[in-house]
């Protein structure tokens, strides 16, 4: 039996209704990712700020008190507890590096290739001086969405005495004896050193729509 208008206006109203509210849902969707994202950036940020401020005033304090041998310390026992007082609600932080000092931050696929992206931009003046140099994906393994971060670390006054040209021999010594695998000298001011690289497991889409504060 063909429709009546009255049955062939209700059927097509209803499919109208229906893609309506696909494309609805879709762009939901589309602006939930952003938004977490934004969102996730900025707990990166907070707690690269919280590892960097607390780490540069524990050096400060150690130099001041015993010279670079004691910067040099702290760097090798506090660095790693300060990054896991950090690696918190989820979040993992670590620094690596294409020049690491620790072979424990060897960096690995992803963040080498953000790293010689780094190098890339910074080469190519595309940035500009007082913007931080960063990259962040989501990455997709089954029902498991994972977002990495990474921040690129310029290389500052406070780190030439043990990252420079011009480390003392005596200095050298004891950086070797802690650390037999050190590539992370020769930088000069300005240099990118590394980069701070953190990363959280998300369980599902529907935590991304949590966290982007979307229905």
């Amino acid at each position: 039996m063909n429709p009546t208008k009255t049955q062939h206006f209700l059927f097509v109203s209803t499919l109208a209704i229906s893609s309506i509210t696909l494309l609805s849902g879709a762009s939901s969707m589309a602006i939930a990712q952003p938004l977490a994202e934004q969102q996730l950036e900025q707990e990166a940020n907070q707690k690269i700020a919280q590892f960097s401020q607390a780490l540069k005033g524990q050096l400060q304090a150690a130099i001041k008190q015993g010279g670079l041998p004691a910067g040099v310390s702290v760097c090798k026992s506090v660095a790693p507890s300060i990054a896991a007082e950090n690696s918190q609600d989820g979040w993992t932080l670590k620094r690596t590096s294409l020049r690491v000092r620790n072979s424990d931050n060897t960096p690995d696929s992803w963040e080498l290739a953000q790293l010689n992206q780094f190098e890339q931009t910074k080469a190519a003046g595309k940035q500009a001086a007082d913007a931080p140099i960063v990259a962040s994906e989501y990455i997709v393994n089954g029902d498991t969405t994972e977002f990495r971060y990474m921040k690129a670390i310029p290389t500052q006054e406070l780190c030439l005495g043990c990252h420079g040209s011009n480390i003392t021999p005596e200095l050298s010594t004891l950086i070797k004896q802690a650390y037999p695998e050190d590539k992370a000298i020769n930088f000069e001011l300005g240099d990118l050193r590394g980069a701070f690289s953190l990363q959280k497991v998300i369980s599902s889409t529907e935590q991304l729509k949590t966290i982007s504060g979307k229905p």
